[in-house]
């Protein structure tokens, strides 16, 4: 009986890890991904001031914005510490609090191309939603990460296959749960890139450059 309860405790931890780990085969991505933390918010217009130009006033609107920490590994035949990868994806999902007149949620996803991300580093990668594509969601011009984002989430993606991710609610082996779409109506091409962005010159080599596919 101690037995069979300590296997069926084994394979529930294996369960519960087996969101964020690819499956070993012939095509298994040479890159592990570590994802150390995500951390959503809100970003001002950024105002430039240029010369030879007439200035526009205008007011600085509220963007969302998801900032997603991680490291990478490689084999030490791909550089190991000193080596890099080019294939990387990350799927990014949020679900806001907006509802349609079908009572299911807004939501929005994308695939973000990263390219070459530095190994055994701290990375950054930067998405965004826009104030006119908030305020088409939300019907009104304010925004508030914290009340008005239902809930967040990013998978990195490599060969197809899923490396590592988080969310919230947290994502586990048996509710990855922006998978099931039956209450969610996703819309495409709402969740931009920093490089789709007014940011898009901003934070020196803080994130790594992404563009969506």
């Amino acid at each position: 009986m101690k037995r069979h309860l300590l296997q069926s405790l084994a394979l529930l931890a294996l369960a519960s890890t087996a969101y964020s780990q690819a499956a070993p085969g012939a095509d298994t991505p040479l890159v592990k991904v570590d994802m150390k933390r995500a951390v959503p918010g809100e970003q001002g217009t950024p105002d430039f001031s240029a010369g030879n130009v007439t200035m526009k006033r205008w007011r600085a609107k509220k963007w969302f914005e998801l900032d997603a920490e991680f490291e990478i590994k490689v084999p030490q035949d791909a550089g190991g510490r000193n080596g890099s990868y080019t294939g990387l994806q990350a799927n990014v999902y949020l679900v806001f609090n907006a509802q349609t007149k079908e009572g299911k949620y807004e939501a929005a996803k994308a695939t973000l191309t990263l390219t070459s991300v530095p190994a055994s580093e701290t990375c950054h990668l930067l998405a965004y939603v826009s104030p006119s594509d908030l305020r088409s969601i939300l019907q009104r011009d304010t925004f508030t990460a914290s009340t008005d984002i239902r809930g967040w989430g990013i998978e990195f993606v490599a060969n197809g296959q899923r490396l590592a991710g988080e969310g919230n609610p947290k994502p586990t082996a048996g509710n990855v749960w922006w998978e099931k779409t039956e209450n969610l109506v996703f819309r495409d091409g709402v969740i931009k890139a920093k490089s789709e962005t007014p940011f898009a010159t901003l934070f020196g080599d803080y994130d790594i450059e992404a563009k969506t596919r």
